[in-house]
Parts: structure tokens; C-alpha cells; sequence
């Protein structure tokens, strides 16, 4: 589960910012709220505001600080992503902190600070956090006054070989740090080199696994698994039914063999370099399926009795068997269902989805509806979505919980700010769209007249 998460120093975040899913004391709508440690945990979270205001940018800063802490600071692009308009962001840490729950049910708080100008993880912390509320520091990394790296922790171990093992891994982030390490976090550290399945390497295990998890979509996201996903008759039947229902003109979705056109899908790449890779490809075919991804797609490949080498293909009838659809003649409406259908297939893993402009091509009645149907799908699992959105239509408190909306709006020195519907203590039969319209919420456009009357005169 998703409880929180803190950003600042990047991009148009510039002091600390968060935004919290703990469910407050709004009586409507409880099938919205999920148990964890003891907690009321909010199943969705809906983000609004101008253009420019920051919505965007939230959603960025999971996606890069997620990407540091999987894969090191060597495999993101580090390129003004302060706070620009500080002069003295550059020099500043950029902090990323989570509030999460994992699939063992523990709740940790887990954090990062980044230095831009060195391009070094400088601090790292986990926090285990009981339901009586006292905590327990799994580590904590940081750099003391005169700069020498550190590492700290209160672990308790229950033999001297876990307890050994333990403070090897934790010397290696500490006083004799090398470069290498300073660029990566102890989360990936630990994942790549043990297999405990118990103790406190387990716990760190269980941390990087939930950010391995999350599913993060962008308007220009594809899922890049619909192939491989339609091979299965309940799945295309699944998303048969999906697609009927939100009214696309697509009957039903087929799983078409074809032979594999190589010289198509490597298209752009030196021939010599297509020819190995097309062999290697081929040798690795024997029994089994192999999974070979491309441009964003991904193919199921397999040997036919003459061995040939065949790929299953995703395809669409819309009333005409012998003339189906391919997704690329497909609607960008079409097209982004194809991409948000699979979330109710990954809820089954409780999964967290972060969404920006979940209303992207889409009709504002099959936003709500596609949300509707989450909540339903969903009732009993822990998955959870946060979105950003530009749709109105979703401010509905017949729809959502006050506590569920969130606001970012640019302040006068281009920083965003981030707070909650909830601190406005809206009854429930408020129209709240149409409040948000009139700005009384602030976070919408505003258009200065007297810009366009200067350019008149």
C-alpha cells in the first residue's frame, strides 16, 4: 500500500510537499478505505490543477526517484531537475520520501536525498514503524559534518552470522564508500547480492520489491505486454467485454499467428547487427516461448512444426472476422483503454498505480465510468490508484471521498504547492465541480486581461 509521499528541490517543487492517503473521518464511502497496520489507508487519490501548475511534475518525481532507488543515479538524467528558479537549487539535496506498506503488511518510512552537483546519493533511510507507533531504524545513511560517510542501525539480530552478514553489507556505504557506491541505494545493493528469506536483509528485500511493483503510466505510456497478455482465451475475453462495454465498436479482441516479420520490426538497424540478432533469437527458440521485446512491443515467439519462427499478434474484430483491426488503427481513445485495461488484471498483485491525465482521449463519462469500474473490480484487493486529471466531472463527492481530491497550484515564486479538498470541510451535497470552476479552491488557470489589452493599444 501507498500511505504518503514527500518531494523537494525538484523540478517546480521547491520547499517540501506531500501528499497523504490516511483517510480522515469523512463518513461516506468507506468501501474506499483499506486496512494497514492498523491504519485507514484511501484506495484513490485525484489530483487537479492548472496547466503548469505542478500535477505532472508529482507524478515525475515518483517516477524518477523510483528509478534511483531500482537502478542508481548512473541510469537517470540529472539535468535541471532542481528547482530552477533557485538560484542556489543546484547546490541543494533533492529529498524523496515514502510512507508505504508491503506485502509482508509492516509499514516503513523510506527516504532519499540526492546531491545534484556531486550526482551522489548523500542520505538513505528506513524506518520501521509498528502499529503502536514506535519505530525501528533499519539504516540510515548519511555524511557527517567533516564529510565522511556513515551508516547507523537498530536491528536487533537474532544470531551473530545474521548480525555479521548485516554489517557488511552496511560497511560498504560507509566510511570508505567508493564512487560507484555513492550513485547507488542500499535497497538495490541488498537485492543484488542476497537471497535471505528471513531477518533484516528480507525486510530490505520485501521495500525494493514494492517499488519494483508500482505501475507508473504517462499520456505517452504503452503497455507494452498486450501481445503476450491475449494469448490467453480468459484475458482476450476479459478485454472483449471491456471494450464492449465502454461502447468502442470492437466486437470482441483476437490472438492472430503470424510468421515473424524480422525485417520490419528491425527496421533502422545496421544488417549486420540484425542478422546476429535474428540468429541469436532463433537459437534460443526450442520448447518453450521466448519473450522478445521491441520498440515498446512486446512478441511471443515460438517454432511451428517446419520450424518457422511464428508470433502471436493481438488483433480486433469490429463486426468483419475476415477483416480485423490491428491497435494502430485504433482510436488514441481506444488506444489509451488498451493501455489502462491491464490495471485490472495487475490488482490482482495489489498493486499501486500512479496515473498522469488518466482523462487523456478520453470521454469524460468513460473516465468516471472507467473509475467506477475500478472501485468495483478492485473491492477486494489493496490496489490503489493516484491520478492526475484535468476532469471535473470527477469531482463528485457522490463519486469520491472529500479526502481523496488533491489540489496543486503554482505560487508567485513558480513553486507548487500540494493540499487536500478535505481542509475545506465540504459537505457532502456540495457541487464541488462547480466550485473548483469558480476557483474557490484555487489550482485553475488564471487569465490576466490586462495583458491582452496592453497588446491592443
Amino acid at each position: 500500500m501507498f500511505i504518503g509521499f514527500s518531494v523537494s528541490n525538484f523540478l517546480s517543487f521547491k520547499s517540501p510537499q506531500t501528499m497523504s492517503m490516511m483517510a480522515s473521518k469523512v463518513a461516506r464511502h468507506k468501501e474506499h478505505i483499506l486496512n494497514g497496520n492498523g491504519k485507514k489507508i484511501l484506495k484513490t487519490g485525484l489530483i487537479y490543477g492548472a496547466n503548469a501548475g505542478g500535477k505532472s511534475n508529482f507524478i515525475k518525481a515518483i517516477d524518477f526517484s523510483r528509478d534511483i532507488i531500482l537502478d542508481g543515479l548512473e541510469e537517470v538524467d540529472l539535468n535541471r531537475k532542481y528547482f530552477r528558479i533557485n538560484k542556489e537549487g543546484y547546490r541543494q539535496p533533492g529529498v524523496f520520501e515514502y510512507r508505504l506498506i508491503t506485502q509482508s503488511k509492516k509499514e516503513y518510512s523510506y527516504g532519499i536525498a540526492i546531491s545534484y552537483a556531486a550526482k551522489e546519493i548523500i542520505s538513505e533511510w528506513l524506518v520501521r514503524i509498528e502499529k503502536n507507533g514506535s519505530e525501528t531504524c533499519i539504516f540510515n545513511r548519511d555524511i557527517d559534518e567533516s564529510g565522511e560517510n556513515f551508516t547507523f542501525s537498530e536491528v536487533t539480530h537474532k544470531n551473530e552470522a545474521e548480525k555479521i552478514k548485516w554489517e557488511i553489507f552496511l560497511d560498504v556505504f560507509g566510511k570508505n564508500i567508493s564512487p560507484a557506491m555513492k550513485k547507488k541505494s542500499i535497497l538495490s545493493d541488498v537485492a543484488e547480492r542476497s537471497n535471505e528469506k528471513s531477518g533484516v536483509l528480507k525486510e530490505i528485500m520485501d521495500v525494493y520489491e514494492w517499488f519494483q511493483s508500482i505501475i507508473i503510466l504517462f499520456p505517452t505510456s504503452q503497455y507494452s505486454g498486450l501481445n503476450q497478455l491475449v494469448e490467453k482465451e480468459e484475458v482476450r475475453k476479459f478485454f472483449s467485454g471491456i471494450l464492449k462495454y465502454f461502447d468502442t465498436g470492437i466486437e470482441s479482441v483476437e490472438s492472430k499467428q503470424g510468421e515473424m516479420n524480422f525485417d520490419r520490426i528491425f527496421e533502422g538497424i545496421p544488417k549486420e547487427h540484425a542478422e546476429k540478432l535474428k540468429i541469436r533469437i532463433s537459437n534460443d527458440i526450442e520448447n518453450d516461448p521466448v519473450m522478445f521485446k521491441v520498440n515498446n512491443q512486446v512478441y511471443s515467439l515460438r517454432k511451428d512444426e517446419e520450424g518457422n519462427i511464428i508470433t502471436t499478434k493481438m488483433m480486433q474484430n469490429h463486426g468483419n472476422p475476415q477483416e480485423l483491426f490491428e491497435y494502430s488503427d485504433e482510436s488514441d481513445g481506444t488506444q489509451r483503454l488498451f493501455d489502462l485495461i491491464p490495471l485490472f488484471y495487475e490488482h490482482q498483485n495489489n498493486r499501486v498505480i500512479f496515473i498522469d491525465e488518466i482523462d487523456r482521449s478520453l470521454h469524460t463519462n468513460l473516465t468516471r465510468r472507467f473509475l467506477e469500474l475500478f472501485y468495483s473490480l478492485t473491492e477486494k484487493s489493496d490496489c490503489q490508484i493516484i491520478a492526475t486529471t484535468h476532469d471535473s466531472n470527477l469531482l463528485d463527492l457522490d463519486l469520491v471521498r472529500q479526502d481523496e481530491i488533491w489540489f496543486i497550484k503554482r505560487l508567485e515564486d513558480h513553486s507548487s504547492k500540494m493540499y487536500s479538498l478535505n481542509r475545506y470541510k465540504e459537505r457532502y451535497d456540495k457541487k464541488i465541480d462547480k466550485e473548483y470552476l469558480l476557483g474557490r479552491y484555487d489550482a485553475i488557470p488564471i487569465f490576466d486581461e490586462e495583458i491582452l489589452e496592453d497588446m491592443n493599444d
